[in-house]
């Protein structure tokens, strides 16, 4: 039976999303996606760092990640000279703000073309599910990098197209370990996990990264015992691989295990707090789980809901009440759980 981390968590009641969204920050930090706009993808003059259009561009990125989509527009707009990269700043703001449309207005607007946005694009389309409309950008482009291959790559996965996937991947001139990790990625969310192993087993070159994704790979698929084989040969772990094997470990009632590898953590942060605090409730080790989250050093809105919901589901309402009241900021999470509380306790 496949199991999908960051969407289900096969133990957790229903009512825990806010518990959902600490894990899926493992993919936002551990993530295989290209960066468009990282130094290799600019082609620039020597004396680019001094000039105002660099500047912009700059702004323009630091803009956008900050949401302020409406700025960094009129930053762009107020350019004299906006370049190919200027453009494609633009159009990956439009993106990582989840505005394909304005995106697509802006590229077509373009008067010369540009693989940084071409590539931007391609991913933009993939993860709108415009999978034909990704294809056509690269077909149309002139030159390809990794990134532009590894983008389409990565939408036909997501549509489940994974002989179009393969085939690609095949055809590439150049791969990279980012490539070879979206492989990986793409063959366990199709059900896949043993193509995934056999990319795994053919890289070249692994990294952090790439381990962790077939670690979770293996745990989505109930193999514990190899996931955790694959975690202790690793070279290097970060805090995502350590937390993703604690929770599979905790969801296969091997708790004690779980302990073991958490107090041997060399740091730790909210997302592995509260990864113990839920599972040792799912492992109906309430009063652990208390004392983990009175340990915990800095506790977010998360960890406190995750708390607060085991003890709804041991029918403990009047302890749930207490951490409710002690809690200093609360979301609709909070509300709800207690809510649930006081109608199933009558």
């Amino acid at each position: 039976m496949t199991r999908t981390i960051m969407l289900s968590f096969a133990f957790l009641p229903r009512r825990l999303p806010a518990v959902i969204q600490t894990l899926r920050q493992f993919n936002s930090c551990a993530q295989v996606e290209p960066n468009y706009l990282n130094s290799n993808s600019i082609e620039a003059g020597p004396d680019l760092s001094c000039s105002y259009t660099y500047s912009c561009n700059c702004e323009i990125t630091k803009l956008g990640r900050c949401g302020e989509v409406k700025d960094a527009r009129h930053l762009f707009d107020d350019m004299p000279h906006p370049d190919a990269v200027s453009y494609a700043s633009m159009i990956n703001v439009y993106l990582k703000n989840h505005d394909l449309p304005s995106a697509e207005r802006l590229f077509q607007a373009m008067p010369t073309s540009s693989i940084v946005a071409e590539s931007a694009m391609i991913s933009g389309y993939a993860k709108a599910g415009r999978i034909g409309d990704a294809r056509q950008v690269f077909d149309r482009m002139e030159i390809r990098n990794v990134y532009s291959w590894t983008s389409l790559i990565s939408g036909y996965f997501s549509c489940g197209q994974v002989d179009e996937a393969r085939w690609l991947f095949g055809h590439m001139p150049v791969k990279n370990v980012v490539s070879w990790t979206i492989m990986i990625l793409g063959y366990a969310r199709n059900n896949m996990v043993d193509e995934a192993r056999n990319v795994f087993n053919l890289m070249p070159e692994k990294n952090t990264v790439s381990w962790t994704v077939m670690i979770k790979a293996l745990i989505e698929n109930d193999q514990f015992d190899e996931a955790l084989s694959f975690f202790n040969d690793m070279p290097q772990r970060n805090l995502y691989s350590w937390n993703i094997i604690i929770f599979g470990l905790l969801i296969a009632n091997r708790a004690s295990e779980a302990i073991k590898l958490f107090d041997s953590m060399p740091c730790r942060n909210e997302i592995s707090w509260t990864t113990m605090v839920t599972g040792l409730a799912h492992n109906n080790m309430t009063q652990l789980a208390r004392e983990y989250f009175d340990r915990m050093p800095n506790k977010d809105v998360a960890a406190w809901n995750a708390m607060i919901a085991a003890y709804v589901d041991q029918g403990l309402v009047a302890e749930a009440a207490e951490l409710f009241s002690l809690m200093h900021k609360r979301n609709v999470v909070t509300w709800n759980l207690m809510i649930d509380g006081y109608t199933k306790s009558g």
